[in-house]
């Protein structure tokens, strides 16, 4: 079995490897042609790569064009989660992977990803971490390990679990590389929780299987200002729902799920507070005992609120320093 599930792995000809790229673009004409160069310029190189324009209204759809081993798709603007999803229906190939078009891929992704594979051949999802370009200059480079060190969970690459997963969104999208069979059995991302869609779906994919995440930067994410991931009111409405349904999946003991829902009601409050938004924070408050979790707050504080917040603030004294 194990054999048969690393058949699919293995670079086709030493130089092609089996994987459809997923790009969805929307008034992308300024990055994305770097995006599609840091994808065809892998080592091996992607089987498939497929661009789907959400509608854009610049130059993308030339930019995309300008490449013509892409694959080209145009829909009108209907969000990140859908663009995805269609250019899902359009992968052939065993592995997708994810790049959104202001991001790219560094050298050696894929390579690392396949090495990884044939380590673990009965992995369903892999991951990363990545490298943070900031809006006003700079570069943090440990943006996809910060939350993880604070958590005290820092480790080389790893198997993570279904409640890791729950814990923590720890995978960036540009760098995730997944099975294909499993999406089509965890389904697609859900266009209802844009913001926090994918979470949603590493969550669903990890009941099905073995999830890797590699203790190496896969891709530098361009943080801009605005978009889904910047709005806190949205992704703490859309984390409720998304949670809520795991809740009722019963994956984990209801005690041990309401604990991770504690935690994840605490660091929104504190998020709240940090940005100014003290009436948020106490609704949050206000809503986490109505739900009866109070009880659990202190399992919660101690097990994941502190280590977060001393593993951040020691991190900002660090980079301070530096």
């Amino acid at each position: 079995m194990a054999e048969q599930l690393a058949d699919d792995v293995a670079p086709m000809g030493g130089e092609v490897a089996p994987v459809s790229v997923v790009i969805a673009a929307y008034n992308a004409a300024q990055t994305l042609g770097a995006a599609l160069a840091s994808a065809l310029g892998q080592v091996p190189r992607p089987a498939q790569v497929i661009v789907v324009d959400d509608g854009s209204q610049d130059g993308t759809a030339r930019v995309a064009a300008a490449f013509p081993e892409v694959l080209v798709v145009r829909q009108r603007n209907q969000g990140p989660s859908a663009a995805r999803n269609a250019g899902i229906r359009e992968s052939n190939q065993p592995w997708v992977a994810f790049l959104d078009a202001d991001d790219l891929w560094l050298p050696g992704k894929l390579a690392r990803q396949l090495a990884a594979l044939r380590e673990h051949p009965h992995a369903v999802l892999l991951a990363g971490d990545w490298v943070r370009t900031l809006p006003e200059g700079g570069v943090d480079a440990e943006a996809g390990i910060g939350a993880e060190r604070a958590l005290g969970q820092r480790v080389p690459s790893r198997v993570v679990g279904y409640r890791d997963v729950l814990v923590l969104n720890r995978f960036q999208t540009s760098t995730v590389l997944v099975r294909a069979e499993v999406l089509g059995r965890a389904g697609s991302f859900d266009p209802a929780l844009d913001g926090a869609e994918d979470w949603d779906l590493w969550l669903r994919c990890a009941r099905h299987g073995t999830v890797v995440k590699l203790d190496a930067p896969l891709a530098v994410y361009r943080d801009e200002p605005g978009g889904y991931s910047k709005d806190l009111g949205r992704l703490y409405a859309r984390m409720l729902t998304m949670l809520g349904r795991e809740g009722r999946g019963g994956v984990l003991p209801a005690a041990a799920f309401a604990q991770v829902l504690t935690w994840h009601y605490l660091r929104f409050a504190v998020a709240f507070a940090l940005a100014g938004q003290r009436t948020s924070a106490r609704t949050v408050l206000t809503e986490l005992r109505a739900a009866g979790l109070a009880r659990h707050i202190p399992a919660a504080t101690a097990r994941y609120l502190a280590p977060f917040l001393g593993g951040r603030a020691l991190r900002r004294l660090r980079s301070r320093a530096l």
